[in-house]
């Protein structure tokens, strides 16, 4: 039983979270629960009777910790949202990596397998396509995309002008690979047998080093993990 109580609360039955866990433990649960709900039946099909469910938790649990589903599915959000930033904001804002490194960290943070398994990319991408969810998504991500996306501004613009790739503008670069990144995740999404984080970090790769060459080397072989940025 302590060996049960030792693993991540989803992975736990849910006798054992319901009676033993303490309070956040029980709200990462059901933040666990609607991810998943989420992934298989979309924010619009998603009940509150289907997230205790998959929960194991009792009906009212969620009035109780969220006070409704909707603060819930916020919550859900936020988490994501929060597990992303603390991915990448560590190693690329290292100020002893220089511009290309830094945005290698950024990339490598966005294909972590741990941040783009197929279920976190369908509750994304829930988020993206509802629109009656698309303001809540704006709302709690907004300050998240807005840090992001100047961060990658600056990291092109200066390895533009380090590699005097003058014909680049860094804004537009930088959105280019915004869209890229976000194409690649819904390739994993859509085409889970053919897109895998591996795959999605050689072509970003190889994106970035159509547009600087002399920062970023091109995969050497598709089935092999080589040196990511150019020395």
């Amino acid at each position: 039983m302590t060996q049960d109580l030792d693993k991540p609360p989803h992975q736990r039955g849910p006798d054992k979270v319901r009676r033993r866990a303490p309070k956040e433990e029980r709200l990462q649960h059901l933040v666990w629960a609607a991810m998943e709900t989420i992934a298989v039946h979309g924010l619009s099909g998603t009940t509150t009777a289907m997230l205790t469910e998959q929960a194991g938790l009792s009906a009212g649990i969620i009035n109780l910790h969220f006070g409704n589903k909707d603060n819930l599915l916020a919550a859900t959000l936020r988490t994501l949202v929060a597990e992303h930033r603390a991915g990448w904001v560590a190693a690329a804002t290292d100020e002893s990596l220089d511009s290309a490194k830094r945005l290698w960290a950024l990339m490598e943070a966005h294909f972590a397998p741990e941040i783009c398994n197929p279920t976190k990319i369908a509750v994304w991408f829930a988020f993206f396509g509802e629109a009656r969810h698309r303001e809540a998504y704006l709302g709690i991500s907004e300050e998240f995309d807005n840090e992001r996306s100047d961060f990658m501004d600056e990291c092109c613009e200066e390895i533009i002008a380090e590699g005097g790739y003058d014909w680049l503008d860094p804004e537009r670069v930088s959105q280019l690979i915004e869209s890229t990144a976000d194409g690649l995740w819904l390739d994993m999404l859509l085409y889970p047998h053919e897109m895998n984080p591996h795959l999605a970090r050689e072509q970003m790769r190889s994106f970035l080093h159509a547009f600087f060459p002399r920062h970023f080397t091109p995969p050497a072989h598709p089935s092999c993990e080589t040196t990511d940025v150019a020395k």
